[in-house]
């Protein structure tokens, strides 16, 4: 049951996204209802590694990397503040992240983007094999050495949802899980009412943060082009500690945490919503733990799992007020980087939602017109 019917602001969808931006608009002095139509976070939240990459992997220079540096500059003061005021801890550590130079081909492309990185401002350092042995022992032993970006980081995602839904009901917001939008009325260009489970709710604001079910949310926005993209995980269990940096080569990344596990991700699949463990991407998995540091292909698997990652096909994320529309706005279409991009994308709704400039460019992510039945 709902009992804030006409908040300021209705989000839906509770995942690490709709939490954030709940938390941000909620500090605001809004009233802010949550409804999702699972549990919170038990979609692409929970089944995210929650590798924090902006310096590292070949996203070019422009307003996406612009918009993943400036969520991880956000995340130290974040994660502490959620510590200290919920109890929970996010699991934010610097662990930074190894780039392992497999290819021999591919060595020279390699160190001309360590130096375009280095131009942009970024910290890289060239390790060559002696020094990424000392630095992650398990790694490839036939890679001719690393790259190091040291500021790239990691949180443990579950956690982070945890610690966001925890701080926004401490500022006041209401997040109900189990609550599925049934139908929207709208009145011109106005959300007028939006139907949840028995629940009628007249919000003053709508913001869609349903991350792969966006489309399929009836009444809003059908044609936003989202689709699932399963991603498979396994963890690992090895005898003798990892090291405490990320490893990642071609598409494949290894994850140490400080529980002695190690996250092997991740394949990107064209599976529907069906969110399954399969044989093929076991497989795919074991492939990427034989490339990375096959020291590690021994080890037991403790655990195996699957989620569906919100894919914009024509670039994410999506992000802004839809165009005629008055009290829209999209947040969705993330993809592989929702646990990095939740900071930066509630500071952007919360200046939307105020009429504010947003504190990045956003020109390149917004939304279509809606398209309503």
């Amino acid at each position: 049951m709902i009992a804030r019917r006409a908040p300021d602001v209705l989000v839906i969808g509770g995942g690490v996204v709709g939490c954030a931006v709940a938390d941000a608009l909620a500090a605001t002095g809004r009233t802010v209802l949550v409804v999702d139509r699972g549990a919170l976070g038990a979609e692409a939240s929970s089944a995210a590694a929650g590798v924090l990459a902006a310096a590292s992997g070949s996203e070019p220079a422009g307003p996406r990397l612009a918009l993943r540096r400036a969520s991880l500059e956000l995340f130290p003061a974040l994660a502490a503040r959620l510590r200290d005021e919920t109890g929970v801890d996010p699991g934010w550590t610097r662990s930074g992240v190894l780039e392992l130079l497999l290819d021999p081909a591919g060595v020279a492309d390699a160190e001309a983007r360590a130096a375009r990185r280095r131009a942009e401002g970024f910290r890289v350092e060239r390790l060559d094999a002696p020094a990424l042995r000392a630095e992650a022992p398990a790694a490839n032993p036939a890679a001719a050495g690393a790259l190091l970006f040291p500021d790239d980081a990691q949180v443990v995602a579950p956690r982070l949802v945890e610690a966001l839904a925890a701080s926004a009901r401490r500022r006041g917001a209401e997040l109900v899980a189990g609550a599925e939008v049934r139908d929207v009325a709208w009145d011109g260009a106005r959300i007028a009412r939006v139907h949840v489970n028995a629940d009628t709710v007249t919000p003053g604001t709508v913001v869609l943060a349903a991350g792969a079910w966006s489309p399929g949310v009836p009444g809003l926005v059908p044609r936003l082009g989202v689709v699932p993209a399963r991603g498979q995980m396994v963890a690992l269990r090895p005898a003798a500690p990892a090291g405490p940096r990320i490893l990642t080569w071609a598409d494949g990344y290894l994850v140490p945490r400080a529980d002695g596990e190690v996250l092997v991700g991740a394949t990107v699949e064209d599976a529907g919503f069906a969110k399954a463990v399969t044989s093929a991407g076991l497989a795919a998995l074991a492939g990427k733990v034989a490339a990375i540091a096959p020291a590690l292909a021994a080890a037991p698997v403790v655990r195996a799992w699957a989620g569906l990652r919100p894919h914009a096909p024509a670039g994410g994320p999506i992000l802004g007020r839809v165009p005629e529309t008055e009290n829209l706005v999209v947040a969705t279409g993330h993809h592989r980087n929702g646990v990095l991009l939740a900071p930066i994308t509630a500071a952007v709704v919360a200046a939307v939602v105020a009429g504010a400039p947003p504190p990045v460019d956003v020109a390149p992510f917004l939304p279509p017109r809606a398209a309503r039945a």
